[in-house]
């Protein structure tokens, strides 16, 4: 996986994932406006479908998540980020997602024992897959979903958000007034989630 690191000397570094069409870069606008305070390490999907980059494949029509290709793509993703955890000497893990990215790092958390102290799912869906029990009493875990995303419908962030507080993860879902795209003022909510945590 391609991958982009910024250190910006912080004992804490967020491990970004983009949305569908999205690459290494695409999230590090967000992050610059969120946190200053944390060091970077974005990645890049490795599927390219109908032109657009993603973590996993879908269906022909693109909407539908394939979601034991994402399941079979979990492992070495984590593999790729605990390695470069060693390699930059990195401390502190935190997550970010955005709709494609988001669903990735949920498969992470509902499959995997991950490196992550908190997770920030931006627009994502529950997954239709059965999962085996974990535990998850130590993640805390926000949710950004969209009462009007025609792309994935509030109402799967909400399952989503029942099925991982199921697995004693602490898990805040904030609902907006707005679609499947993220507005200024929600950003400025998510910077500052952030500042009452670094």
């Amino acid at each position: 996986m391609e991958h982009k690191y910024i250190n910006n000397n912080a004992q804490k570094t967020l491990v970004l994932f983009h949305g569908t069409g999205g690459d290494e870069q695409s999230m590090i606008a967000i992050a610059n406006k969120v946190t200053k305070d944390m060091n970077y390490l974005s990645f890049r999907g490795d599927v390219v479908m109908n032109g657009l980059r993603r973590f996993c494949k879908v269906s022909d029509e693109g909407l539908i998540m394939d979601e034991q290709d994402m399941f079979s793509r979990i492992p070495d993703i984590l593999k790729e980020i605990n390695r470069l955890k060693e390699a930059y000497n990195l401390n502190e893990l935190w997550a970010m997602g955005f709709s494609n990215g988001a669903n990735t790092l949920a498969a992470m958390l509902l499959t995997q024992e991950t490196p992550f102290e908190k997770v920030i799912l931006l627009r994502p869906m529950n997954m239709e897959s059965q999962t085996p029990p974990r535990d998850l009493k130590r993640m805390e875990i926000l949710i950004h979903s969209g009462r009007f995303d025609d792309i994935i419908p509030m109402q799967q962030s909400v399952g989503l958000e029942h099925r991982l507080k199921s697995l004693n993860a602490k898990v805040n879902n904030e609902i907006y007034e707005l679609d499947h795209r993220m507005r200024d003022y929600e950003i400025k909510d998510l910077a500052q989630w952030f500042k009452r945590r670094i």
